[in-house]
């Protein structure tokens, strides 16, 4: 009985050994099936990486490849724009060099250009010409409509020139004692000078216009001449202006004053309305002596102001109109 009971523990031991053999067959079979499932998975997931990292590989390369293309654009461009800088720079050199051809043939045509009389005889003939109009009963809104079309024929000119280097050699060829080198390759003065005489004639009164083209017209050109002339002689106001350009300004503006308002105006007063004339000896605090001597002072401070380095032409003319008017409007008795 003691044997025949040790044994048959030893065989439920050993059957129970057997199940838990089995379990664990079907535990590492199912393991295997799980890890291959796993596996699958896995394959799966690096395939999508890697496509991913592809994608992002081709981008990239496309993205640099574009970079590169751009960036060699930019280098034909910038040698483009360079090309066309010189091609400019060269045109305006030919076009200066035919000035310089032309005005130094003699010595009289030196001395022409260096003191620009032709530019300061038309100059100083604007003055003349607007008394003349003056005395022939012409209003200055009569002008507006002419030198609004001569400011378009001269831009047109200037504008068609720039475009056509060749042209602008032969027009500066032509007009060599009129152009300055400066305005080879930029809008001609006369340009500023029309501006400004439209502005005034559009707002200002006829006496006050008139004022305005005589110093322009005679005024700026004194100080022009006499600085040149003798502005080594005397102290430097600033850079471009003397104490010598200033006073011929002064004095050439006081006599344009008694000249408009001492000859001109009573002399042909018939082609004056009341509206026409803001100063008159009746109307202002201001007797003709000490107005005269304030528009020398208006002349010579026109002329000297550098506002944003806009060209005289246009400065003097719609400064000085605007100071006399505000003068005499301040002076008047109410």
């Amino acid at each position: 009985m003691e044997e025949f009971d040790e044994t048959y523990e030893y065989n439920e031991s050993t059957s129970i050994s057997d199940e838990e053999v089995e379990s664990e067959v079907e535990s590492e079979d199912e393991e295997e099936i799980i890890d291959e499932g796993e596996l699958k998975e896995l394959i799966a997931d690096e395939a999508t990486e890697n496509d991913v990292v592809n994608k992002h590989n081709n981008s990239t390369e496309v993205a640099e490849s574009a970079d590169i293309k751009s960036s060699d654009d930019a280098v034909v461009e910038d040698n483009t724009k360079i090309s066309k800088d010189e091609f400019h720079v060269a045109k305006v050199n030919e076009a200066v060099a035919a000035i310089t051809s032309v005005y130094q043939k003699s010595e009289l045509r030196k001395f022409i250009f260096k003191h620009e009389v032709p530019r300061k005889l038309l100059h100083s003939s604007i003055g003349t010409l607007t008394l003349w109009l003056y005395t022939r009963g012409v209003h200055q809104t009569q002008l507006i409509v002419p030198l609004v079309t001569l400011f378009i024929i001269i831009f047109t000119n200037d504008y068609v020139r720039f475009k056509n280097p060749e042209l602008n050699k032969k027009i500066v060829k032509a007009f060599w004692f009129l152009i300055r080198e400066k305005e080879v390759d930029s809008y001609n003065g006369v340009l500023w000078f029309l501006i400004g005489l439209i502005i005034v004639f559009s707002v200002l009164p006829k006496d006050i216009s008139l004022m305005c083209v005589l110093l322009l017209s005679w005024a700026d050109t004194a100080a022009s001449t006499i600085g040149r002339q003798f502005g080594k002689y005397t102290p430097k106001i600033s850079p471009r202006k003397s104490v010598a350009g200033s006073t011929a300004s002064f004095l050439t503006g006081v006599f344009s004053c008694y000249l408009i308002y001492g000859y001109f105006i009573p002399a042909f007063s018939h082609l004056n309305t009341a509206e026409d004339i803001l100063w008159t000896p009746e109307s202002s605090k201001l007797g003709l002596h000490t107005y005269a001597i304030l528009s020398g002072v208006i002349a010579s401070v026109s002329e000297f102001i550098d506002l944003f380095e806009i060209d005289d032409n246009f400065t003097i003319p719609v400064l000085s109109g605007f100071f006399l008017y505000g003068l005499v409007k301040a002076t008047q008795i109410v």
